[in-house]
């Protein structure tokens, strides 16, 4: 059995090391760009709560505003989540190669 899985531990290798990279790559973008999508959103949905406490545009306008403040919120977590998916992934692939 150790035969037939050698092959495969050794072509893990190269792949575990391509995820490593892009998982500190996308966690570093992540972590600087929160802070700018999080006050975008904040704004978003600042400028949706004015039009619609003073009347200033149309609800259409309120209720782009208000979806585009929750996608700038949501986006990080969103793309965290992927980057965690990531790092299964390669733990998964280490376990595979350690056993």
């Amino acid at each position: 059995m150790f035969l037939v899985k050698l092959p495969f531990r050794v072509a893990a290798l190269p792949v575990i090391l391509a995820l490593t990279v892009v998982q500190f790559i996308t966690s570093l973008l992540v972590g600087l760009s929160s802070i700018v999508t999080n006050l975008l959103g904040a704004l978003g949905i600042a400028t949706a709560a004015c039009i619609w406490m003073f009347h200033l545009s149309t609800d259409s306008e309120a209720y782009r505003m208000l979806a585009l403040g929750i996608f700038f919120f949501v986006l990080p977590h969103t793309v965290g989540w992927i980057v965690s998916k990531t790092v299964d992934t390669c733990a998964r692939l280490i376990a595979f190669i350690v056993s």
